[in-house]
């Protein structure tokens, strides 16, 4: 009988247990991006500056930004996204790459990142860099860790 009771107990206390647990839709909870600049499939050159802007919403407050940006002379592929018409695919000899973090007003609902970015010609160690398909990876986090992830193809080409 004691038996019996104490399991009565432990299935009443992992139901209140269960009873206590938030569900969230993470859908709603991530924050919401538009980019604004460069538009997709836009060409950049080398050696230029070029302005880089999103439209941020988040339903609780804003956290950071971190993106990179790497070549996409195989033509993968990172989700569902515009996407551009491409070289043919090549081998990498010098490709570009980079990664930024940028930190948001936490305190912002609605907030419209820009940056300027510059994209050096060549790196002095191995001449210039290659042309062709490259693409950025956007990650937005917001102020209670939810992220949104999305990307941005290009053409960067020698001025």
């Amino acid at each position: 009988m004691k038996r019996n009771n104490v399991l009565i107990i432990a299935i009443l206390m992992l139901l209140s247990f269960a009873g206590c647990i938030k569900e969230t839709d993470t859908i709603v909870e991530q924050p919401t991006v538009e980019l604004v600049l460069p538009f997709p499939c836009d060409t950049l050159y080398y050696g230029e500056t070029f302005t880089f802007e999103l439209f941020i919403t988040d339903n609780t407050g804003l956290g950071n930004i971190s993106m990179d940006m790497h070549h996409n002379f195989g033509h993968h592929d990172h989700g569902s996204h515009e996407s551009c018409s491409m070289d043919p695919v090549k081998d990498a000899i010098n490709p570009y790459t980079d990664s930024w973090i940028f930190s948001l007003p936490t305190e912002k609902k609605e907030y419209t990142f820009s940056t300027e970015i510059e994209l050096p010609e060549f790196d002095s160690d191995s001449g210039y860099f290659d042309t062709g398909d490259y693409h950025f990876h956007l990650y937005v986090t917001d102020d209670e860790g939810y992220q949104t992830f999305t990307t941005l193809d290009v053409k960067v080409l020698q001025k």
